[in-house]
């Protein structure tokens, strides 16, 4: 009215959003996939992540964690955020645990209620704590959007795959056989509670965490 004229107010979606990694550094993922630890090739995708998330605007954060909660870096924006992220993975070393997903998510939950896509790095096979992780990504998903992100072995596929010529391969077949139909299972009870996977092998886990990224954003599911 003191213009005289109509004036109009463009509203924007806002466009950033939370990306935050979960990072497990507990005994499983020190397991080797050929001459370089699971934890490894998990790092190497997350600062990939850092890095591309950053490029779209989004704000990354991270946690990891064994049998609890250890280092904690708040999502924000921009290139100081994500040298930050490099200098704490540089640093990062497995331990002799078994990972503590109850302890880590109820800290988690406690340090981000912003809706944000968490995407949990850890490993499947021969942790003791599956039931725990089911129950946890499950409750993540009332808040978040959560992507569990797996290192498949080629090895172990390749041993439930081999022909049988002695007792030692019958038993490394059925072993090899019993650990996949675990993981798969695990799998798939994720999916049923609507969590998202990734399980792929370690040679494709950063551009394949990246293409999910990419394909998450542009179907607007955060």
């Amino acid at each position: 009215a003191r213009r005289h004229r109509p004036i109009t107010v463009e509203y924007q979606t806002e466009r950033s959003q939370n990306i935050i990694a979960l990072l497990d550094t507990g005994r499983m993922m020190r397991s080797p996939v050929g001459d370089v630890e699971k934890l490894d090739y998990a790092v190497n995708a997350v600062l990939l992540l850092a890095f591309v998330a950053a490029q779209k605007g989004d704000k990354v954060g991270l946690l990891t964690f064994a049998d609890t909660a250890q280092t904690w870096i708040a999502p924000r924006s921009g290139k100081v955020q994500f040298q930050r992220m490099l200098e704490q993975l540089y640093a990062v070393n497995g331990q002799q645990v078994e990972p503590d997903y109850n302890r880590a998510f109820a800290w988690f939950n406690t340090q981000e209620t912003r809706r944000s896509l968490v995407l949990v790095f850890t490993d499947l096979t021969g942790s003791v704590s599956g039931e725990a992780l089911v129950a946890q990504m499950t409750r993540l998903r009332q808040r978040h959007l959560p992507l569990l992100v797996t290192v498949a072995d080629p090895t172990v596929q390749k041993l439930a795959r081999q022909p049988i010529s002695e007792a030692s391969t019958l038993y490394q077949r059925t072993v090899a056989e019993q650990l996949l139909d675990e993981r798969r299972t695990t799998l798939e009870r994720m999916r049923h509670h609507g969590v998202l996977t990734l399980d792929v092998p370690a040679d494709e886990l950063s551009i394949g965490v990246i293409n999910r990224y990419l394909d998450i954003k542009a179907h607007g599911m955060i």
